[in-house]
This record gives structure tokens, C-alpha cells and sequence, in this order.
């Protein structure tokens, strides 16, 4: 018998559409001080630079075809963001359901928050397709060098991806292989050095000031397109703009946000605590009974957000783009579960004997994963009061439909 189409579902499918509509009319008028957009353009025009490979590309493509380059950016933060939802609800919803896949901790944030026109989904694409040929029987010199082409690819498109992707490569095991050896770690560290000397790239080369500038004075003509008259286009803004950000500078904002009062790291924390608890919650919900072994899939996907949580939280004290880490971290640790990846057997062992200490198979009974929580949950942008009470799907809307009256 068919199961039933959850109430929630429906109005979480019609609220994300309307996210998503909202966004592309938007992003058509994204431009100089957009975060999203400006992202995407970074090119080689001030030479090598983090980040700089799609802005090359695109405009490669802009003045072949005549495209507008924000219109080409737009259509490939929207493309991976599709492809990255077909590829979830295709292949995870057996052990993740469709309405967690949906939320705003999931698929459901770059929708909400404006941030489909990121590289965060191009980054998990590149994961998904490392980790297929990976498990693909080619010779080893072939999928080294496919691995090692991606690889290069997605970070020099944007640096994080060695923290959530490449780390958990190298580290998580596949299937139920023995736990690796320190011969096998370093073999097959050695076998990414090509991907490591493109990070490396990354981090001597990170930007200037003046590249920054030279990358702004390339796209001026798309940017007085776009917003005709202002007079501050010829100044780098937004994700240009911060190429020329050392990581003392990131990491002194990092610590400053973190350290300048009690409200914003607790906030932070009980976001990404309320995330996590919900994840293991909802993870094999439909298959779990009292008699199942749904309890044996939680231990296995907790141990592989554990172990992602460690790799990416170097993000924390780059970075101040914790709803992006957040999503990061969530994401990949589905991808990775779903492409047969599991994390350190010891890992595995020691959530195994916490849940069985704290007694979790009696709570997940007595507190089932309901898929209306979903509603009331979101990710805020920044901390003032409204944008925490607002960040959900359905206070979101019920906003909107306020303002029409």
C-alpha cells in the first residue's frame, strides 16, 4: 500500500517553490554589492586568484554567445541547485524523508536564505561525482586522475571544499572495509597531492586589493548594465571585494563575533544543536518500529556527522558564513551516508555506546519525528530578533502575506 502524502510535505513543496520563485526574480537584478552574484564572477583578470575559475569560464562563454555573465552565473547557481535536489530526494529519501530534505536545514536554505547563486551546491555536485568514480571500476591511474581533476575543479572554484569533501575522501572509510591504516591514509593522501598543490595555490595566491580591483574593472561594463548611474561601481564590493581579506582579518571577525557576548555563539550553537538533533531524529523515521534495526542507521549516519563536524570546523574561525557551514556540513553528511562512506570504526563504537548509555531508542518512541516541527524551524541570516523569528518556512510566508494587507 502507498504511503500518504504527508499535509506538511505539500505545503513545505509549495512554500519552497515560492522561495525559489522569489529568488530568481531577485537575482535578475543582482549586480556590484551582491554577495551571490559577485561570487561567481571572480576570474583571473588581475591574474591567479582563490576562486577565480567559473568567472573565467563565464566570461569565456559571455563573449562567445553574447550572454549577459550574470545571466550565464544565475542559470549555473540554479542548475546545481536542482541538480543537487533531484539527486537527494532520488537517492536519500529511503532513509531521509522528503519533507527533512526539504526543510530549511537541508535543501531547503539556500532557497530561503538567497543563496542558491552560490558555489556550495557546484562543491557538493563535485563531492557526489568523486565519490562515484571512486566506486567505479577503473584502472587506479584513471580514477586518480579523475578524482584529482574534479577535485582541482571544485577548489579552485572555492577553497572550503578540501574541509568537507576531500577530509572525509581521505579519512572515511567505504562500505564495511576495515578501518585504513596509517600506510593506507597516507597512500592515499599521496594520491591527492595534485588537489593538494591546487589548495595550496589557494593559499598563496588567496588576493589583493589589487586584484580585487582589476577583477571590478573587468565586469564594469555588466555592472553598469545592470545598475546604470551609481556612482560606486568602480569600488570592489561584495565577494571581490573580500579578495583582498587576509586570514588574520577572517579569523579576527570570527573571533570578535565569537567572543563579543553571550547571545550570538549560544544562538549559533543552539541552531546547529537543533539541526543536528533533528537530523538523527528524522534519519531511518519511516523504518523505524520497536523491533527494527533503525536504530543501527542513526549510529552509523551520527558517527559521519561527528566526524564532518570535526573536519569543517576550521570554517568556524575562517569564516562568519556559519548558516552556509551549517549547510555544508548537513548536506555532505547525507551524501556521504548514501554513497556508502562510513566514518572511523572507533567513531562508530563510541556513538554506538553513548546512545546505548543515554537510552535513545526509548526516546526516538517516545518523541516521533512529526513533520510539522519542520514548519517552525529555520536558519537565520544574522541575530536581530526578527530575522530569528521569521527565519522558518511558515513564518516566512505568513510574513509576506501580512505585508499585502
Amino acid at each position: 500500500m502507498p504511503r500518504r502524502i504527508s499535509p506538511t510535505l505539500v505545503i513545505l513543496v509549495c512554500f519552497l517553490v515560492l522561495a525559489i520563485r522569489a529568488q530568481v526574480i531577485s537575482a535578475l537584478s543582482w549586480g556590484h554589492d551582491s554577495f551571490q552574484l559577485t561570487e561567481w564572477l571572480i576570474n583571473y583578470s588581475g591574474g591567479f586568484v582563490r576562486r577565480g575559475l567559473p568567472g573565467t569560464v563565464i566570461g569565456i562563454v559571455s563573449d562567445t554567445t553574447g550572454v549577459q555573465a550574470n545571466s550565464i552565473a544565475i542559470f549555473s547557481g540554479f542548475a546545481c541547485y536542482l541538480l543537487l535536489a533531484i539527486y537527494l530526494l532520488r537517492r536519500a529519501t529511503p532513509i531521509f524523508p522528503a519533507v527533512l530534505i526539504l526543510s530549511c536545514i537541508v535543501i531547503g536554505f539556500p532557497a530561503y536564505q538567497d543563496s542558491i547563486v552560490r558555489k556550495d551546491c557546484l562543491g557538493l555536485l563535485v563531492l557526489i561525482g568523486i565519490l562515484t568514480v571512486d566506486q567505479k571500476l577503473l584502472s587506479r591511474a584513471t580514477t586518480i586522475i579523475l578524482i584529482n581533476l574534479m577535485a582541482g575543479i571544485a577548489i579552485l572554484s572555492h577553497e572550503v571544499f578540501v574541509f568537507y569533501a576531500l577530509a572525509a575522501f581521505i579519512f572515511f572509510r567505504h562500505r564495511d572495509q576495515k578501518a585504513p591504516t596509517r600506510n593506507d591514509l597516507i597512500s592515499r593522501g599521496l594520491s591527492l597531492l595534485p588537489a593538494a598543490g591546487c589548495f595550496l595555490l589557494t593559499l598563496i595566491y588567496h588576493g589583493t586589493p589589487a586584484q580585487a580591483e582589476a577583477v571590478n574593472q573587468s565586469w564594469l561594463p555588466l555592472w553598469r548594465l545592470i545598475d546604470p548611474g551609481n556612482p560606486a561601481l568602480e569600488t570592489p564590493s561584495a565577494s571581490i571585494q573580500a579578495l583582498g581579506w587576509s586570514s588574520k582579518q577572517g579569523l579576527s571577525l570570527s573571533l570578535y563575533l565569537l567572543t563579543s557576548g553571550f547571545y550570538q555563539p549560544m544562538a549559533w550553537a543552539m541552531v546547529f544543536v537543533i539541526s543536528f538533533g533533528l537530523m538523527i531524529l528524522f534519519t531511518d523515521r519511516d523504518n523505524m518500529s520497536h523491533t527494527s534495526p533503525g536504530l543501527a542507521v542513526k549510529i552509523k549516519f551520527t558517527a559521519i556527522m561527528v566526524g564532518q563536524w570535526i573536519l569543517i570546523s576550521p570554517l568556524f574561525l575562517l569564516g562568519v558564513d556559519y548558516g552556509r557551514w551549517l549547510f555544508l556540513w548537513v548536506a555532505s553528511s547525507i551524501v556521504l551516508y548514501i554513497e556508502n562512506r562510513r566514518a572511523p570504526l572507533w567513531m562508530e563504537m563510541l556513538v554506538h555506546a553513548l546512545f546505548k548509555k543515554a537510552r535513545f531508542q526509548q526516546l526516538f518512541q517516545r518523541l516521533p519525528a512529526r513533520d510539522w516541527y519542520l514548519l517552525f524551524f529555520g536558519v537565520p541570516v544574522c541575530w536581530n530578533l526578527h530575522n530569528f523569528l521569521f527565519a522558518s518556512p511558515i513564518c516566512r510566508h505568513f510574513e509576506t502575506i501580512w505585508r499585502w494587507f
